[in-house]
């Protein structure tokens, strides 16, 4: 006798839309992780019958990485599709099933997901039966156009040379981007951006909102204030009614 674990769910996006955040992976890796328990690092889909999917994830508290990923079943966007589930943690068990049907609602659009193929003793069952219902609250507040942190975390130095020297040198994280301005280097929970600046700012957060403009509105009347505008692109530095200065970066949704 196998078990399935079922959640049915209704979001007030049309289905196009809530298919585009299912299939892109960079949505998926947007919105599919937990910066404070697990992290998703990787997402690449291949969206046609046959096509492979794969994922990347690190734990936050050890820093252990797994690997989940399958092949793409049965595809007829914007309502249904159908992939096989491979969890890298447990190589020696069979890929299971995940199904997801979407139908429009008014004003929206009803997820159903399926994720089957457990018989009555696999091991990775109490794993997944209660996570689903976390996963859509975080596609929920994704499509809702609300504020996602992300990995980056930025700090602003007026000698990036003696920064390098210190964070790459003495701490060991890897450079893995570098401009006459700025270092991008990898921590394990974050990515670390050291800015030049003449007058630097303190650490500064990141975080990702699908349209700019609504989002700096928003702040604003919250009694934020604009701080920054970022050179060549529409995100922009706020400080918060705290005095902390936040950095908003602008990754606009497929519509």
């Amino acid at each position: 006798m196998s078990r399935e674990i079922v959640e049915v769910v209704e979001i007030d996006t049309p289905p196009e839309r809530v298919f585009a955040a299912l299939t892109t992976p960079g949505e998926l890796i947007q919105w599919w992780t937990d910066p404070a328990l697990c992290v998703s690092t990787k997402w690449e889909m291949d969206l046609r019958v046959g096509g492979v999917w794969s994922s990347r994830w690190r734990w936050t508290a050890n820093g252990d990485e797994f690997s989940l990923g399958g092949e793409v079943v049965a595809l007829e966007p914007p309502r249904l599709l159908v992939y096989s589930w491979r969890d890298g943690r447990y190589p020696n068990l069979a890929p299971t099933t995940v199904r997801y049907e979407i139908e429009a609602r008014p004003g929206g659009a009803r997820i159903r997901m399926t994720h089957s193929g457990f018989d009555p003793v696999r091991a990775d069952f109490d794993d997944y039966n209660g996570g689903w219902s976390g996963v859509f609250k975080k596609l929920a507040r994704h499509l809702a156009g609300e504020f996602q942190s992300n990995r980056d975390v930025a700090i602003e130095v007026g000698d990036l040379g003696a920064a390098e020297r210190f964070y790459s040198g003495v701490l060991g994280f890897p450079v893995v981007s570098r401009s006459d301005r700025h270092l991008a280097l990898e921590t394990g929970a974050f990515c670390l951006w050291i800015n030049q600046a003449v007058e630097p700012q303190s650490f500064v957060p990141s975080l990702v909102v699908s349209d700019a403009d609504r989002a700096r509105k928003r702040l604003v009347e919250a009694g934020c204030t604009v701080v920054r505008q970022q050179a060549g692109s529409r995100g922009f530095w706020f400080r918060d009614p705290f005095g902390y200065v936040v950095d908003v970066i602008e990754r606009p949704s497929p519509s």
